[in-house]
C-alpha cells in the first residue's frame, strides 16, 4: 500500500518526496486527541483508512490540521481507494469545504469522509459532500477500521544545488596545481573521530568524479574505526580519467579509550610521510617510538 500511495501522490506532485509517518491508530489510539497532538500543523498529509474487506482508503490534503471547528479551503485534496491493483482518485468538487477541523474526529474531509468517527474506529462516509464517490467503490460498505494511518509528505529537496557552482568547484580542482614545482599531487589528510565520515567523504568525492556511486574505501556505522590502515586515494575525473592533482589520506578514527583508534601524536609521522600506503594503524604506537617522534 505504501508504494501504491506514493505511485498515486506521484501524478498530484512533480517533484521527489517521501513519507514521513506521523500517526498510527493502532499505536498511538483510535482517538480525534491522539490524532491532533500528532497531526495538527503539519502539512501536506495523505490520511490512510484500513477495513477488514481489504480495501484501501482516504485522502490527501496540503492544509495542516487544526482543532478549530472549521471548514478549510484546499483546492488540490482528494480523496482516493485502492483495492487490489485498482486505484481511484476523487478530486474535491467543493474545494472551500475540503477539509473539516474537529477536535473529536480524526482526518475530516468536508462531510464526505472521517476516519476515526467521534473518537472510535469507524468511518463516518456521506458521498457527494464536496467529494463525488460512491460507497461500494470506496470502501465496499464496510465502516470498521482495521487501521488509520497520516503520512506527511516531504516533497521539498533537503538542499538546493547550484549545478553551474558544482560544474565551477569540479574544474576549479582538476586544474589546481601545488604551489611547489617539484609536488605532482597535493595530500589532504582526513582525520576525525569514529563514524565522522572521512571513509564516506572520500567515496562522495570519488563518485561524483567519476560519475558513478562508487564505494571504493569501506564505510558504515561502528562503535570502532572501520579503516585499520593508512590508505592514500588516488581520484580519477572519470573511469579513463586522469588523476586528479589531490589524493585524500584515510586512516583511523580517533577514539576516547587509551589505546584505541588513532594516537593523535602519530598524525605528524603521516604528515612527515613516514608511513607506506596500506599500513596497519595498530602499529602507530611502535612506529612513534622507533622514530622518537
Amino acid at each position: 500500500c505504501f508504494i501504491q500511495v506514493k505511485a498515486l501522490l506521484s501524478k498530484k506532485k512533480k517533484n521527489i518526496f517521501k513519507l514521513q509517518l506521523l500517526y498510527k491508530a493502532s499505536i498511538h489510539g483510535f482517538t480525534g486527541a491522539a490524532f491532533h497532538q500528532r497531526c495538527d500543523t503539519r502539512s501536506p498529509t495523505v490520511s490512510v483508512g484500513y477495513n477488514a474487506s481489504g480495501y484501501v482508503f482516504g485522502g490527501y490534503t496540503k492544509q495542516p490540521f487544526s482543532q478549530s471547528g472549521q471548514y478549510v479551503h484546499d483546492d488540490q485534496a482528494f480523496l482516493f481507494t485502492l483495492s487490489g491493483k485498482k486505484l481511484l482518485r476523487y478530486p474535491v468538487t467543493g474545494p472551500a469545504n475540503a477539509v473539516t477541523m474537529i477536535s473529536n474526529n480524526g482526518p475530516h474531509f468536508g462531510e464526505a469522509l472521517i476516519l476515526v468517527n467521534q473518537s472510535k474506529p469507524v468511518v463516518h462516509s456521506n458521498p457527494g459532500n464536496y467529494y463525488n464517490f460512491t460507497a461500494a467503490e470506496m470502501h465496499g460498505n464496510d465502516l470498521n477500521l482495521t487501521e488509520c494511518e497520516v503520512y506527511q509528505v516531504e516533497g521539498k529537496p533537503w538542499r538546493t544545488i547550484t549545478w553551474e557552482l558544482l560544474k565551477e568547484l569540479m574544474e576549479g580542482i582538476k586544474t589546481f596545481k601545488p604551489t611547489v614545482g617539484s609536488v605532482s599531487q597535493a595530500r589532504v589528510l582526513l582525520v576525525g573521530p569514529v563514524g565522522a565520515g572521512k571513509s564516506s567523504f572520500f567515496n562522495s568525492i570519488n563518485s561524483v568524479f567519476r560519475g558513478h556511486v562508487t564505494s571504493q574505501a569501506m564505510s558504515g556505522c561502528s562503535s570502532t574505526s572501520l579503516t585499520t590502515q593508512f590508505r592514500t586515494y588516488s581520484v580519477k575525473a572519470g573511469r579513463e580519467g586522469k588523476p586528479l592533482p589531490i589524493i585524500l589520506c584515510d586512516t583511523m578514527g580517533l577514539e576516547d579509550s587509551k589505546g584505541a583508534g588513532l594516537d593523535i601524536d602519530d598524525i605528524s609521522s603521516i604528515l612527515k610521510g613516514h608511513l607506506p600506503d596500506c599500513y596497519q594503524v595498530q602499529q602507530f604506537n611502535a612506529l612513534s617510538r622507533i622514530l622518537n617522534v
